[in-house]
């Protein structure tokens, strides 16, 4: 019997739109700094450091599963661009990257909401996300807004837990607080080798949503997938809950 049910924030419960706002914005943040070295940078430019940028990230993201802080992160983007360093900009930069998802915030997934009305009395939800550039506190602070943090009763977020998936204490700080056997929990996320793979390797069950269009920088196989169910979408999920859970 399900007793548990963990949920992913990034295109499961959450979509990745106004991406584009939030760079943006990010990028003037930055070039503020740099006018103050005498440092022009042209989009291409800021493109190129914001990818090396989550180069770094997902290296460590990947292989040490871990996720680097946003002013570790803005530190490398920092040096990449051979600035003089000035912790004073790079903390100014931090902050701009970070609180952009609150100025442009991104979209609760279609009928995300109607899952939770519909189970909040059955099972406790916890929220288990690896954070990037956004820490855990303002992930919690736009569920807050949104008025869906109501449902959920624990978060393990990897910048406060020093982990990301599928490191087994990113699923465990939410099983622990329950008391809860990882066979009698469920984990609903979008990517293989973080969310399933994770999962799967403590003896919980698994759903890998595929139902978010705005997700656009995985490559993994859509149809291939070892988590119990394969999903496109929140009435999927719900179909699934009412015929075997």
């Amino acid at each position: 019997m399900i007793k548990v049910v963990t949920i992913d924030f990034w295109n499961t419960l959450y979509d990745s739109s106004n991406g584009v706002e939030r760079n943006a914005l990010r990028r003037h943040s930055l070039l503020e700094e740099l006018a103050k070295f005498n440092k022009k940078l042209t989009n291409q430019e800021f493109e190129d450091a914001l990818k090396a940028s989550w180069e770094y990230f997902n290296k460590i993201w990947i292989n040490e599963h871990r996720t680097p802080s946003t002013e570790d992160t803005i530190t490398f983007l920092w040096s990449y661009l051979n600035l003089p360093y000035e912790q004073f900009s790079i903390n100014k930069v931090a902050r701009v990257f970070k609180e952009s998802l609150l100025t442009y915030p991104p979209k609760l997934i279609d009928d995300a909401v109607v899952f939770l009305e519909k189970y909040h009395n059955k099972y406790k939800f916890g929220l288990i996300s690896d954070t990037g550039f956004t820490p855990g506190y303002l992930l919690t602070e736009l569920m807050n807004r949104d008025k869906v943090s109501k449902y959920f009763s624990a978060y393990s977020y990897s910048d406060e837990t020093g982990v990301s998936k599928p490191n087994p204490k990113a699923f465990l700080t939410i099983l622990d607080k329950f008391n809860c056997k990882p066979n009698e929990a469920l984990h609903i996320g979008d990517i293989e080798r973080t969310d399933i793979e994770g999962a799967n390797s403590l003896g919980m069950y698994s759903i890998r949503f595929d139902g978010d269009s705005t997700s656009n920088f995985l490559k993994q196989n859509k149809e291939k997938t070892k988590a119990n169910h394969l999903v496109k979408s929140w009435n999927d999920v719900i179909s699934i809950f009412e015929k075997y859970y």
